[in-house]
């Protein structure tokens, strides 16, 4: 049995977090005392998580504004435009504004920070880990961009895949990344049409057989929508370990998924990142159970979505109580 707690994507700032941004951007410390705050607060999180039983995760993004910042900055091709409304959420980003072709810079800072944090994760846990890097999908990033540049909407997802995307994680690969962590809510976002759902499958499929030739797994989450609108499309992506939002309106028919789709390696959304209410946890075995019982040989188990949706205190009390619930199944 194959069951294990997750972190996905970002963990909300505390307030010393905050802080630091705050002294940053005001002059009162230099970019190296807010690196040295940012690596003691990522060593925080990671204790946390150890003692949590979660030994599959992210280190939180706090170097992160949102899935697409900074990460943007350091595109050629790329402006940064003003705040967006992030789906239905109450959570704005900064867009790409995009001018000309595509591009990733060489002097992007992603290279260092993952491998400082491998370092701190391998120095805290001593055992072993998987430390995973969460980036924006290639149909999530050009259904977000500004498009002023590209004759079709084709040609912007591809690029973004494959001179951004692909670039970037054979850099991060060099350093001791392992898993990659796609979010692609676009593709079960109710306002994306099918046609533009099979471009991003198509695209993933692409990225997908050229990360695995580098020796990188990939996790594709979804979330803000239920996967059984991809129906047959899942199993083009099958492959990569795939996420299941369990907290949209068919919650109770997703994990049927797994079972009419093949699913065998999943990753259950049963932590809610945009509610402050704590999860029932015999319903969260069952949902453990459930999957093992439709056929799903890995069964990961997490966050739906970023976490930096609610409050920092709120998001440790469900961690916790994800590791001591999943490690029924572990014992």
């Amino acid at each position: 049995m194959n069951v294990r707690a997750v972190l996905n994507a970002s963990y909300p700032r505390s307030e010393f977090v905050a802080k630091l941004y705050s002294k940053l951007s005001t002059g009162k410390i230099t970019s190296e005392e807010f690196e040295r705050g940012i690596e003691k607060a990522i060593s925080d999180l990671f204790k946390l998580l150890n003692r949590s039983g979660i030994s599959i995760f992210t280190d939180g993004m706090l170097r992160w504004d949102d899935i697409f910042n900074p990460l943007i900055k350091f595109i050629r091709g790329v402006k940064v435009n003003g705040l967006v409304r992030f789906y239905d959420n109450n959570f704005f980003f900064r867009a790409p504004v995009v001018e000309s072709r595509l591009k990733l810079s060489d002097e992007h800072p992603f290279r260092n920070w993952f491998k400082k944090s491998l370092e701190l994760a391998k120095k805290i846990f001593g055992g072993e880990i998987v430390l995973k890097q969460p980036l924006p999908g290639p149909l999530t990033l050009a259904l977000n961009s500004i498009n002023n540049y590209y004759d079709s909407l084709e040609s912007l997802i591809s690029d973004w895949r494959s001179e951004v995307l692909e670039p970037l994680v054979k850099d991060l690969s060099n350093v001791g990344l392992g898993v990659v962590e796609i979010h692609e809510p676009s593709l079960v976002w109710r306002d994306v049409s099918n046609e533009l759902v099979k471009l991003g499958i198509k695209e993933l499929t692409y990225f997908i057989d050229y990360v695995s030739k580098i020796g990188v797994d990939v996790w594709i989450l979804t979330y803000f929508g239920s996967l059984r609108r991809l129906k047959e499309l899942i199993a083009e992506i099958s492959k990569a370990v795939i996420g299941l939002d369990l907290h949209t309106r068919e919650k109770g028919r997703i994990l049927s998924s797994i079972k009419n789709y093949g699913l065998d390696r999943v990753m259950l959304g049963v932590i809610d990142a945009r509610n402050t209410l704590m999860e029932n946890s015999v319903w969260i075995k069952r949902a453990i159970v459930k999957a093992l019982e439709y056929g799903a040989r890995e069964v990961y188990v997490g966050n739906n979505a970023q976490l930096d949706f609610i409050p920092e205190i709120i998001a440790s009390k469900k961690l916790r109580k994800l590791g001591k619930v999943v490690s029924i199944f572990t014992e």
